[in-house]
């Protein structure tokens, strides 16, 4: 248990210490801000929010011009995240191995390593939701008549093969960033990781479940507060609303340095028993 303990604590000793790893989560946060703020003012919509028509609202959100620009939207979001998110991997790297880092680094992993982890988003996703939607479409085309039996049949299937592969997936980007693989081997190799470290996998992923509970329900607290303050004292919403985006920033910082560093004391404790 001890050593449990101290990965935790030691994974949060690392993102005090290396205020670097939070930049790509800024700028993906500002990037994203800046996009939907193109978005409005393109699409009028930024206008009619002034305004406040709410006709207006529902005919422009209905117009194939605005599902055009949050499509296009999507697709530079996701292209331009995957950039930064890769270099964040880059950084956790050099921050478990080398103890330091910088900027320049970063960018170059995320030169190096950019089209390995938009592969390993792309097979990612089809690997989650092809075989949610094959099942979706046996059961309602099976049973046609009994939408409810159908559904109370896939809904706990879903639930069961998200958490199957929400687990099975969970060391994919650290594999890819230390073994320096490609999108399909890095799957590959971290399907074979968790299979043989299956109890330190569990242990990873309640310990993240649990931080995640923990900070959702403490958002859920603070939420309404921030709703009464911005309504009376607008500034201190707005300050509230920043603590919160800072909350979820360093619990998903720190939630990609424990993974990142579980990965290497899996590895580490697997070459000792040999």
């Amino acid at each position: 248990m001890k050593k449990k303990e101290d990965l935790f604590k030691d994974s949060w000793e690392i993102v005090k210490k290396n205020k670097i790893l939070f930049f790509p989560n800024i700028i993906i946060l500002s990037i994203n801000v800046l996009l939907v703020l193109i978005l409005f003012f393109i699409t009028g919509l930024f206008k009619i929010l002034i305004e406040n028509d709410p006709s207006n609202i529902a005919k422009v959100f209905l117009s194939g011009e605005f599902i055009f620009f949050v499509f296009l939207y999507l697709i530079i979001s996701t292209l331009m995240d995957n950039f930064f998110l890769t270099m964040k991997y880059g950084l956790i790297k050099d921050v478990l191995l080398k103890k330091k880092t910088n900027f320049s680094n970063g960018v170059k992993f995320a030169k190096e390593h950019y089209w390995t982890t938009l592969g390993i988003h792309i097979l990612s996703f089809l690997i989650i939701y092809v075989p949610l939607i094959l099942l979706g479409i046996v059961l309602f085309t099976f049973l046609p008549q009994n939408g409810l039996i159908a559904a109370a049949i896939f809904i706990p299937l879903m639930i069961v093969y998200l958490i199957f592969i929400a687990i099975r997936l969970l060391f994919v980007y650290p594999t890819m960033t230390f073994e320096k693989k490609g999108a399909y081997n890095s799957l590959k190799d971290d399907f074979h990781f968790v299979k043989t470290h299956l109890h330190h996998t569990m242990v990873t992923w309640l310990v993240i479940l649990l931080i995640g509970i923990v900070t959702a329900m403490i958002k859920r607290g603070i939420e309404p507060l921030q709703g009464i303050l911005f309504q009376q004292v607008v500034f201190l919403g707005l300050l509230l609303g920043i603590a919160i985006i800072a909350l979820e920033m360093a619990v998903s910082v720190w939630e990609h340095v424990y993974i990142f560093k579980s990965y290497l004391v899996g590895k580490k404790r697997k070459r000792k028993k040999k």
